[in-house]
């Protein structure tokens, strides 16, 4: 047993005299009664300036001036403001108005995190998680993001549970990532309720229930979640609910393209190019595979490459395509399947593309 665990089991003995007292008499079970203590005028005037100026640098904050935006939260941070300590914390680990010093980041967030803000607590659990300048401690941060998760914060819950889906810094376990996307979804988090959709999609720490998927990707999607648009756009054009619905699956692509989610260009130039958009305003199957190169979507950039090649949609322009062929296949992000689509597609453009004049020419 842990020292911990111990000295936890040795307070629990300890109690069970007063808990045994209590049983026997009813009213010493009872709490004694507190009077709320309230606050002085002085006090209430204190935390009413403390929040005007915090709320006044916050709006500096995102209007852009990060100057004034320190400038207002420094004083209030030193008098041990957590709100002001976290956005303290923020600018120094972004560098934004100050100069960027992880050091004084971690301070601040620390100081905040101890007297409960929930936001420096996710803040030092993602520094500890990513490293950024600071030790890589996926313990610590899978602490730090319990904390958080205690005080109801679902960014933190949503964290907890891709810890617990991969085995990062706890054992891994699909149930408990689960319970953690779960109760994330429950507080209307997207990203909580994506993850619970793909935990049922794949039957992963919960039994494989397509409706329920359904359910959850459509609340992340309500939320302006692309990737979950992208997927309620799959399930609808699958039989996994019942006969396909292309304008469902149309409609759920969209929206994913709309929410920026790059490979929701290729599935709506893939649906264009199958007849699901006729009449649509928004482009041929060309025009949105050159969308989704531009949004970085290999498998976009590789059907653009081919509508080149054959003059698909667009003039034909070989040396285009192969240009775009040669980067998908030296970038070490292009998925293996991709990258051997590109070499055939790289071959069939050298073997149609005339070879250089000579004199024999």
């Amino acid at each position: 047993m842990s020292k911990a665990k111990f000295a936890m089991a040795g307070r629990a003995a300890a109690g069970m005299t007063a808990a045994a007292f209590a049983l026997a008499c009813p009213v010493l079970a009872q709490p004694a009664p507190q009077q709320p203590v309230q606050p002085g005028p002085q006090q209430l005037a204190q935390h009413s300036a403390l929040k005007r100026g915090v709320d006044a640098a916050h709006a500096a904050l995102l209007a852009g001036d990060y100057a004034r935006a320190a400038a207002l939260a420094e004083p209030l941070a030193d008098a041990g403001d957590p709100a002001a300590q976290h956005l303290m914390g923020y600018l120094y680990e972004k560098g934004l108005g100050v100069r960027a010093d992880i050091g004084a980041a971690l301070r601040y967030y620390g100081d905040a995190a101890v007297a409960g803000n929930a936001d420096a607590q996710v803040a030092l659990g993602e520094l500890a998680l990513g490293g950024r300048n600071s030790f890589v401690d996926y313990e610590r941060a899978a602490g730090w993001f319990r904390l958080a998760a205690a005080r109801g914060d679902a960014r933190a819950e949503v964290r907890l549970g891709l810890m617990y889906a991969e085995g990062v810094g706890v054992s891994r376990d699909r149930a408990i990532a689960a319970s953690h996307f779960a109760t994330a979804a429950a507080k209307q988090n997207a990203d909580g309720a994506f993850y619970l959709g793909v935990a049922f999609l794949n039957g992963d720490g919960v039994p494989q229930n397509y409706p329920q998927a359904e359910k959850f990707f459509t609340l992340a999607a309500s939320k302006g979640h692309g990737e979950a648009a992208y997927h309620l756009a799959l399930l609808y054009d699958a039989p996994a609910l019942g006969p396909p619905d292309p304008a469902r699956a149309v409609a759920a692509m969209r929206a994913a393209a709309r929410a920026g989610y790059p490979p929701a260009f290729a599935g709506m130039g893939l649906f264009a190019h199958r007849g699901d958009l006729v009449g649509d305003a928004d482009g041929a199957p060309a025009d949105w595979f050159e969308k989704g190169m531009r949004a970085g979507d290999p498998q976009s950039a590789f059907l653009y490459a081919v509508a080149l090649f054959k003059g698909d949609g667009r003039a034909k322009d070989a040396a285009a395509a192969r240009v775009i062929a040669d980067q998908l296949i030296a970038a070490p992000t292009t998925p293996d399947a991709l990258r051997a689509s590109a070499r055939r597609l790289q071959r069939d453009i050298a073997r149609q593309t005339p070879g250089p004049l000579t004199l024999r020419d």
